[in-house]
């Protein structure tokens, strides 16, 4: 009997665990896809495109809090330091979050 406890205390600690780490990565702001979410994104995280550094991360998101989540990824060029060739590098892994999807839609 006691070895059925611990057998299910162990099962019971490893699905606490993997429910925690698909809790804690549902809240990146990376689409489903792998992309990055322009209106979710941390400055650590918009820095994993190519081309992005931390200055012009913490950019993008001053951008962002000051005029609402983007409504296209091409309003990503708005940001000073952000010119067509950078977009370029950057266009197939940037992704809009529902939040640009309600304001569209208003």
């Amino acid at each position: 009997m006691r070895h059925i406890h611990q057998l299910t205390r162990s099962y019971f600690t490893i699905s606490l665990l993997a429910l925690m780490l698909i809790v804690g990565f549902s809240g990146m702001g990376f689409a489903d896809t792998g992309k990055v979410d322009l209106n979710a994104a941390t400055s650590k995280e918009l820095q994993q495109l190519p081309g992005i550094g931390k200055g012009l991360a913490k950019r993008i998101v001053d951008y962002r809090t000051s005029n609402g989540p983007f409504k296209n990824v091409e309003e990503l060029m708005q940001v000073k330091g952000i010119g067509k060739k950078t977009f370029a590098k950057m266009k197939e892994r940037l992704a809009l979050g529902d939040t640009a999807e309600v304001v569209a839609s208003q």
